[in-house]
């Protein structure tokens, strides 16, 4: 327990209580857009370099069945999904939003022309170590419109577009597009009462669809397919992650009862969170509130 008088040390000396004090003061000054550290981690975890969902041929495999690397073929099956869905393989491709370069691979192998485009740092120098693709380094609303008019046979959003501004974004891609143009959404969407803030609400969405002149020629629900991800997290974080930190703070309290009185409201603030976490990965939450639709849009 050396480490808790090091610890006291430091909270009491003026040079950290000043450090501390500037580092909460600025920490909001890095925007998440630019730089998640959340996207990194499910990077670091998973095998493949997809940041979705993934798709399970067989929705009804048991969580406690599916291994890390099931999760990657489900990623790589979703992506081939995708994939399948670009008619126009001589004209190019725009990847909005694309992760770690995980579809651009898929992309590549069929010999299509894809670009990427993403505004994370992180995935960006990813990215350009690791493919050879073409790379727009920022938002989808702030890419360069008249360089970019009519240069795309296809427009792909790959659960990015859960993030994008669509009153900003739709004239956008109305722009890029050719002609004959189609964009591939795949994305869930809230409905009712959903209390999660991701996602855009499905009647918003089919409204702003129409607005801007777009209208839905394909439309699949391949909401109990992708659900098998998510009840795989919930497991592990219901019977592994959250066991594990209840084991850390039993023995804390065994060996250190005073540092364990001195974190108390920590840990039940940290508990509080992680069980609304877990109900943001509870499947039939998911799928009573939410649905996760692959789209073709074109012009109306």
């Amino acid at each position: 327990m050396k480490i808790f008088p090091a610890l006291l040390l430091r909270l009491l000396h003026p040079i950290h209580i000043y450090r501390l004090w500037v580092l909460q003061r600025t920490r909001k000054g890095v925007n998440r857009v630019y730089n998640d550290p959340q996207l990194k981690l499910y990077h670091r975890l998973l095998p493949g370099d997809h940041l979705h969902y993934g798709y399970f041929d067989d929705p009804h495999i048991s969580p406690v069945d599916i291994s890390l690397g099931m999760i990657y073929r489900a990623q790589e099956r979703y992506a081939e999904l995708l994939a399948d869905l670009v008619v126009h393989p001589q004209q190019r491709v725009l990847d909005v939003g694309c992760g770690m370069g995980g579809l651009l691979g898929v992309l590549n192998k069929r010999g299509i022309e894809a670009l990427g485009l993403t505004p994370d740092k992180n995935q960006a120098q990813h990215i350009r170590k690791n493919y050879p693709n073409k790379l727009l380094e920022c938002k989808f609303e702030d890419m360069e419109v008249d360089e970019n008019a009519a240069q795309f046979g296809t427009v792909i959003t790959s659960e990015s577009l859960q993030y994008l501004d669509l009153k900003r974004a739709l004239p956008l891609i109305n722009q890029i597009l050719v002609k004959e143009g189609r964009w591939i959404a795949c994305d869930y969407f809230r409905e009712g009462a959903a209390a999660e803030k991701s996602g855009h609400y499905w009647d918003y969405f089919v409204r702003q669809l129409e607005e801007h002149g777009f209208k839905i020629v394909m439309q699949q629900n391949i909401t109990p397919h992708i659900l098998p991800t998510i009840a795989f997290a919930h497991h592990w974080s219901a019977h592994v992650i959250i066991p594990m930190i209840e084991f850390g703070e039993e023995k804390l309290l065994v060996k250190a009862p005073g540092w364990h009185y001195m974190f108390k409201n920590f840990l039940e603030s940290m508990y509080e969170k992680l069980n609304k976490n877990l109900e943001t990965v509870d499947p039939e939450q998911f799928a009573a509130k939410k649905k996760y639709l692959l789209m073709v849009i074109e012009r109306a």
